[in-house]
């Protein structure tokens, strides 16, 4: 019986060898790869250079980001539009679409695009992409992404008053943040007016 049962005692003995073996190999790499991919954090700078771009789908108009004009005082998330020859709340663009800030503080500018078309154009920003991702951790940006739908009419030049903010302990110095504009007809935007944008709040109520 005992010379019987020995072949099978064998083969059961090499076969926990054998998966004891194996799981040690899996082992080893995963605890290199999580070794090797530690978690390093952006360093703090003194200054962060935010680059503000456009991305456009179906629409003819194209974004600029403009200082205040100065003349008057305008509150966050104000929106208007302005026939050309009146005076307007915003002042000279910002370069390059670049801006300048520091860790914990915050930047109020203008959206403005200009319909030189003898039509309404309407549409809507979708959410907003930051580049690189580990240094987007710390920022807000209250722009357009806000679940509304905006109108630019016909000889006149629209607008929004905008705000970037860095946290105090922001990490990184530099942020890439891309909008994609686009383009809707006038009845998607009633739809949307009428229907999801009551059942959906947005970041502003």
């Amino acid at each position: 019986m005992k010379l019987r049962l020995f072949p099978w005692i064998t083969a059961i003995i090499c076969l926990s060898s054998l998966l004891q073996s194996c799981g040690g190999d899996d082992k080893r790499p995963l605890t290199e790869a999580y070794s090797k991919n530690a978690l390093v954090n952006p360093t703090k700078a003194d200054k962060v250079s935010i680059q503000i771009n456009w991305e456009y789908t179906q629409i003819p108009l194209k974004m600029e980001i403009r200082e205040p004009s100065g003349s008057q005082s305008l509150a966050l998330w104000t929106t208007g539009s302005v026939a050309s020859g009146k005076t307007a709340p915003f002042g000279k663009e910002i370069p390059e679409s670049m801006l300048v800030l520091k860790p914990g503080s915050k930047k109020q500018f203008l959206l403005v695009m200009k319909n030189e078309t003898d039509s309404p154009v309407y549409f809507f920003a979708a959410p907003h992409q930051a580049q690189p991702v580990e240094h987007s951790f710390g920022f807000k940006f209250k722009c357009l992404c806000v679940n509304h739908a905006f109108t630019v009419p016909p000889k006149e030049t629209w607008y929004r008053v905008v705000e970037l903010r860095l946290a105090p302990d922001y990490l990184g110095d530099q942020l890439k943040i891309t909008h994609n504009i686009i383009g809707i007809t006038k009845q998607r935007m009633s739809e949307f007016e009428h229907s999801a944008h009551q059942a959906m709040p947005h970041e502003m109520d």
